[in-house]
């Protein structure tokens, strides 16, 4: 595919861990965002304490590569142990509607 990839990922840490967990994905954010192909790699917490990354890449092939980073093995490892479940994660591509700009994610 060629088009935008649009990732979610989330983390839901376990409680004694939230501020270790928050703190490393706060750190490591600088670094994709020098990876090829990141228009957009932003970290959210939700109401429940989740922490949700909102990706978009240029290609889904840009985010294989990304997966296979050093700053995702870093991710990995850092959260082992440390999530109540497994980190979930959504590929996701585009489907326009509405309004011009309001239909779409875009970095």
């Amino acid at each position: 595919m060629t088009e935008i990839c649009t990732v979610i990922a989330i983390f839901t840490p376990k409680p004694e861990f939230a501020a270790e967990v928050k703190k490393l994905l706060l750190r490591i954010t600088p670094l994709v965002h020098e990876e090829p192909g990141c228009e957009l790699y932003a970290l959210h917490q939700d109401v429940e304490g989740r922490l949700i990354f909102v990706e978009s890449w240029t290609t889904r092939e840009l985010w294989i590569t990304h997966c296979e980073a050093q700053t995702v093995t870093d991710i990995n490892a850092g959260v082992a142990g440390k999530l109540q479940r497994d980190i979930e994660v959504y590929e996701l591509y585009n489907l326009p509607a509405g309004s011009t700009g309001k239909g779409t994610i875009s970095a």
